[in-house]
C-alpha cells in the first residue's frame, strides 16, 4: 500500500530518458528549426472522429479544451512567417490507455517549408536513427499495397465479408460484419493483421492513405485516376511511431474537411467542438507550402531503452497519476 505513491519508470531511466530528450532537441537546433511553444488550452478543438479530447472551463464561460496535437497553433506560426519550427511537448487524448498509450503523452511536432514528404520522411528517418543509436532505412510502402500485401484483401472490397475472410484465415476474432462499416474495417485489420506483419519486415514507412483518413493532407490523382492523401506513419518494431503530411493549405477546402468531420462525429454521437476560425484564417492569410509531421516520443524512448512498457519511460502514468 506504502508504495503506491512511487513513480512507474525508475530513476535510472529517468535519466536516460532525460539524455535522450537533449538529444532530440539538439537534433532540431542543429538543422535550425526554430523551438516554439503553443498552448495547452485553447477555444477549439479538434474535429477528427476518431480522436476524444478533454474538455474543461467554469460554468457560464466558454468551454476550453485540452490540446490534442499542437498543429493549429504551429500552422498559425508558419503563416505568420516564422519557417521551419518544431515543438517538444505534451498533448491529451481521452480513452487512451494502454502498453503503448497514455493520454497525456509527450510528442515533438515540426514542419518543414517547401519540403516535400518524402524528404520529411528522410529527417524522420535521422532523428529515429540519432535516438535508437543505429541507422533506420525504413521501406516504404503504399497504403494499399500493405492490405494487398500483408492482409491478403482488396481494402475497397465491396463485400465486407472479404475482411471478416481474412481474419478467419488467421484465426483473428472476428466482429459483427453488420457493425462494421469499410473503415472500422480498416481500423481493425491494420491494428490485427497488418501492423503484426510490418515488426517482421523492419522499419516500414506506410504513406497515400484514402482522402477520409487524413483530414489535414494534400491529395493527389495517381496514374490510375484515384485520389490519395499525402500522409505517413513509420513502424518500427510494431510501434507506430509518427504521422506526417504534406499539409493542406487550402481555407475552404479544410473548412470542407471540418465539416464532413463533425457530421461523422454526430452520427456517432461524439460532442462536436467549435471549428477553429483562428486556425482557419490562418491558411485563408496564405500558409506556405510544408510539410509536418508528429512524432511520440515516449513510444521512441521506449524503443531506443528496451523497455516494454511506456509506464518504464514515463513517471505517473495516467491510472495512477
Amino acid at each position: 500500500m506504502t508504495s503506491e505513491f512511487k513513480p512507474t519508470c525508475t530513476r535510472e531511466n529517468w535519466i536516460k530518458r532525460q539524455t535522450l530528450m537533449n538529444k532530440v532537441r539538439q537534433f532540431f537546433v542543429s538543422r535550425d528549426a526554430l523551438e516554439v511553444e503553443t498552448p495547452t488550452l485553447s477555444n477549439a478543438g479538434g474535429t477528427d472522429p476518431q480522436l476524444d479530447y478533454f474538455q474543461v472551463g467554469v460554468e457560464g464561460e466558454p468551454p476550453r479544451f485540452m490540446m490534442t496535437s499542437p498543429e493549429f497553433h504551429m500552422k498559425r506560426l508558419l503563416a505568420a512567417g516564422f519557417g521551419d519550427i518544431f515543438q517538444i511537448t505534451k498533448s491529451f487524448r481521452k480513452d487512451e490507455f494502454g502498453s503503448h498509450h497514455n493520454n497525456e503523452f509527450s510528442m515533438v511536432e515540426w514542419y518543414r517549408v517547401g519540403w516535400p514528404q518524402e524528404k520529411l520522411m528522410d529527417e524522420v528517418e535521422g532523428l529515429v536513427s540519432e535516438i535508437l543509436g543505429k541507422p533506420i532505412h525504413a521501406r516504404r510502402t503504399r497504403w494499399v499495397d500493405a492490405f494487398r500485401n500483408y492482409a491478403g484483401v482488396d481494402p475497397f472490397c465491396e463485400d465486407l465479408n472479404c475482411f471478416a475472410d481474412a481474419c478467419a484465415k488467421r484465426n483473428i476474432p472476428t466482429p459483427d460484419v453488420s457493425s462494421m462499416s469499410q473503415e472500422d474495417w480498416w481500423d481493425y485489420l491494420m491494428v490485427f493483421i497488418i501492423e503484426p506483419t510490418l515488426a517482421s519486415n523492419g522499419p516500414e514507412f506506410i504513406l497515400d492513405y484514402p482522402p477520409s483518413q487524413a483530414a489535414l493532407a494534400q491529395t493527389y490523382k495517381d496514374a490510375d485516376g484515384f485520389t490519395w492523401a499525402k500522409r505517413f506513419e513509420l513502424f518500427v518494431d510494431q510501434v507506430e511511431l509518427c504521422n506526417g503530411y504534406t499539409e493542406l493549405t487550402d481555407a475552404a477546402e479544410q473548412r470542407r474537411r471540418f465539416a464532413a468531420d463533425l457530421e461523422i462525429r454526430k452520427t456517432m454521437g461524439k460532442p462536436l467542438p467549435p471549428i477553429d476560425e483562428h486556425f482557419l484564417a490562418g491558411l485563408e492569410s496564405g500558409m506556405p507550402a510544408c510539410s509536418g509531421v508528429a512524432l511520440g516520443l515516449d513510444r521512441l524512448f521506449m524503443l531506443a531503452m528496451n523497455q516494454p512498457e511506456i509506464g518504464d519511460v514515463i513517471l505517473f502514468p495516467s491510472p495512477i497519476a
